[in-house]
């Protein structure tokens, strides 16, 4: 595949470059690949993470950081290695040195970190950078495209590219339109800006421009989070812990709850009434897991969010779940903790699992622990988008091609516009990161060299 052969060659330039021109460093993370038992996977070493860097050295510009949904003053190995949900305040303690230092120097990590340290390199090299500007359509003429018109401050503008336009506006999972086409159905909680309104997909289509994989979307389980006034999703860590499990309104599980494309599970139809066989899902618990993990437990405060009963046949009944199926759904699951040994989805099996799943000090199998003491809880496990796949066609340069597969001179995309190159299932902990960093890369080899 040229588009994988591209990736795998340019994403090391990438890094180089990006830590060439730029303040941001970038430290390995501990995390193994999804799938490390197949022919070449790694136990750990493909993933990487930028390291701390203080906001303050942006100047003005620190006011344009977005803020995320969780706190960036620890890393997110830091996150990890210290098992937050278990003890938070006995961890907290551990790296109140780190905590207090990173306070005090306005250092932060993890996205924010490669947030503030791309933004500094660009404006360290005098790249113009123009915010509040909406872009409108690609200009062309009879070769290719010419520039973009754009508005900004109410007013048209017109920018003339003698390079190249590179498409890199995100996917299109906040255009209700767009999403009512390609994915119908209910969608809630979604877990990225809601600029995401599929902005270059439209303006590349206008054009001619071949549009693929419309239908594949990063999907995954969340929490949710009021974020600038709005509801939105957070990427949720804790639905593998011991003690809990996801079941579809037959009481019945349908997945490995640990597996990194828990998404893929939603996609699956029911053959009779063509709609999703397993939604809507719920998370279940019981009270081992609030003793447990208070850290990790719903936000209550949001209606629908939270359900509780003294017994499993009476939380189904609240929230419309088969009491038959969800009882001999967690006896089953209970034995599965008893012994270790997840007979029908092998949670907590594989490299992946177990690396960075469930409770280390909980045994035999750091995932499953038995569902059996009241309360039992329930919340909505919602199939909510981190982003969508779908966007223009590009070959290994990153050009964007035509109809008949031929590239559109001057027209580039690098992110989540472009037809995801990786396919439907993610490869990793911040699996668009790495390919948006290196398409862009790419594009702007191929926009400058012009060839």
């Amino acid at each position: 595949e040229p588009l994988w052969a591209a990736f795998v060659d340019h994403a090391p330039e990438m890094l180089k470059f990006v830590e060439a021109h730029s303040p941001t460093r970038f430290n390995p993370n501990r995390d193994p690949d999804p799938y490390a038992e197949a022919p070449g996977g790694m136990a750990w070493g493909r993933n990487i993470s930028a390291a701390p860097i203080r906001i303050g050295q942006l100047g003005p510009w620190r006011g344009k950081i977005r803020t995320p949904t969780s706190d960036v003053r620890l890393s997110y190995e830091e996150i990890v290695d210290t098992f937050l949900f278990a003890a938070p305040k006995k961890n907290v303690i551990r790296f109140l040195p780190h905590l207090i230092w990173r306070k005090l120097t306005g250092a932060r990590t993890r996205g924010t970190a490669l947030t503030i340290g791309l933004l500094k390199g660009c404006l360290d090299h005098g790249v113009e950078i123009w915010s509040e500007t909406s872009a409108l359509r690609l200009l062309t003429d009879d070769v290719g495209v010419t520039g973009l018109e754009a508005e900004c401050g109410g007013r048209s503008i017109t920018i003339e590219a003698t390079k190249g336009v590179v498409l890199a506006s995100g996917g299109f999972e906040w255009n209700k339109d767009m999403m009512a086409e390609h994915f119908p159905g209910p969608v809630e909680w979604t877990a990225s800006p809601r600029t995401n309104t599929g902005d270059g997909q439209r303006m590349a289509a206008e054009i001619g421009a071949r549009l693929d994989h419309m239908d594949q979307a990063l999907v995954m389980g969340v929490t949710p989070v009021t974020y600038e006034g709005h509801l939105h999703g957070q990427p949720a860590a804790d639905y593998f812990l011991p003690h809990s499990m996801i079941v579809n309104r037959h009481g019945h599980r349908f997945v490995n709850e640990k597996q990194m494309n828990i998404g893929l599970a939603f996609a699956e139809m029911d053959p009779e009434t063509g709609t999703p066989a397993h939604l809507p899902a719920w998370r279940i618990y019981d009270s081992q897991f609030a003793q447990k993990y208070p850290h990790a437990m719903p936000n209550k405060s949001i209606a629908g969010n939270h359900f509780q009963d003294r017994t499993l046949e009476g939380l189904a009944g609240q929230i419309g779940v088969d009491g038959d199926g969800l009882v001999e759904t967690a006896r089953r699951f209970s034995g599965f903790a008893s012994t270790g040994v997840d007979t029908d989805f092998n949670r907590g099996v594989s490299i992946w699992d177990r690396n960075r799943g469930g409770d280390p000090a909980h045994k035999p199998n750091p995932t499953l622990g038995t569902i059996e003491l009241p309360p039992f809880h329930a919340m909505p496990f919602k199939a909510s988008f981190l982003g969508t796949k779908g966007g223009a066609r590009t070959n290994e340069r990153a050009e964007v091609l035509n109809q008949e597969g031929e590239p559109i001179r001057g027209l580039y995309a690098a992110g989540n516009v472009m037809a995801n190159s990786f396919g439907s299932k993610g490869v990793g902990a911040g699996t668009t990161l790495g390919p948006c960093l290196t398409w862009g890369y790419i594009a702007a080899l191929s926009a400058v060299s012009g060839v």
